[in-house]
């Protein structure tokens, strides 16, 4: 090794967790200079989200602090508290879009927690590439949906709380914590039991109703109008054997145009599309398909499969 290079390694206990591992684990060549950084203090962090209805008031800035008062290493980012109040269903599809994007290891926190101090359990959910946490009510419906899940783990060890429990603010008294011990590395099994009852994909109703129909539901409006369906190319193709173009069916209005691209359709037009939610929308480009239609979200959408 020259001398005016040294080596940085971190040598980390082989926990099993894939937050511990994949946010300490680095080994670096680094120049030496005068008043360089220690190597510890260049090593990524454990990266710990929230996705909340708690809005402006102080109730995100005391999880935040519960958090690092455990691990003070940890970062935490803010994908929104803007979720409205009680909206299972709007904080389950904001993770949805959002939590792939981030490094393996991720801890995802969200608490919106309508049922919060009943007798809802809160859970870990564990897959491949992160970890979730929050209450066992249907939030975690798009990850059961799309991950391949290893364990869920029902969170019942009070010793990984804080010591006094609000039986109204299990974010910042259960939650929070737990998430912040699971970035430290303490093993799933310390927090609770594996289930297997867990809510699953409640939120998510489609249906077959016909020999190539299938029924969901409008199950996000955007800030655009667009209006996103329950139902994805790999559930047609699963509930239905075959892939085709499909033809949906909403307020009593038909929509056959189908586009890759929003400009790819004609002003005003509207049409269906894969949004980059990985589900069907229906889009007006540049109008608002909901205004058009007149839905809003929880209507009925129906998808027939024309075959190419």
């Amino acid at each position: 090794m020259k001398p005016q290079e040294k080596k940085a390694a971190l040598k980390v206990k082989k926990t099993g967790n894939r937050a511990t591992e994949t946010t300490l684990a680095m080994e670096k060549t680094i120049p030496a200079a005068e008043n360089s950084a220690p190597a510890a203090q260049i090593i990524k962090r454990p990266i710990i989200t929230l996705i909340t209805d708690f809005g402006e008031g102080y109730y995100g800035g005391a999880v935040k602090g519960a958090i690092l008062d455990i691990c003070p290493d940890a970062h935490i980012i803010d994908i929104t508290h803007d979720i409205g109040s009680y909206d299972v269903l709007g904080g389950a599809f904001t993770l949805l879009c959002t939590y792939p994007y981030y490094p393996k290891g991720s801890i995802h926190v969200v608490v919106v927690d309508p049922g919060v101090g009943s007798g809802r359990r809160g859970i870990i959910v564990s897959t491949k590439d992160y970890y979730f946490v929050g209450p066992d009510n249907g939030v975690f419906s798009f990850v059961f949906n799309r991950e391949p899940v290893e364990d869920v783990i029902s969170i019942d060890s009070p010793g990984y709380f804080r010591k006094q429990v609000s039986a109204t603010f299990h974010g910042r008294d259960v939650f929070g914590p737990v998430a912040a011990w699971l970035a430290k590395g303490t093993e799933l099994d310390e927090f609770g039991e594996k289930i297997q009852d867990y809510t699953g994909t409640a939120l998510l109703p489609v249906e077959q109703v016909g020999k190539n129909r299938l029924e969901g539901i409008v199950i996000h409006v955007d800030k655009f109008g667009n209006v996103i369906t329950s139902m994805s190319p790999d559930q047609v193709f699963d509930l239905l054997g075959e892939a085709g173009v499909p033809k949906f069916f909403l307020n009593g209005q038909e929509i056959s145009h189908h586009c890759r691209f929003y400009a790819e359709a004609a002003r005003g037009q509207i049409f269906s599309l894969v949004g980059s939610s990985g589900y069907y929308e229906i889009a007006a480009h540049r109008k608002r398909a909901a205004d058009i239609l007149g839905v809003e979200r929880g209507a009925k959408v129906e998808l027939e499969l024309v075959k190419d």
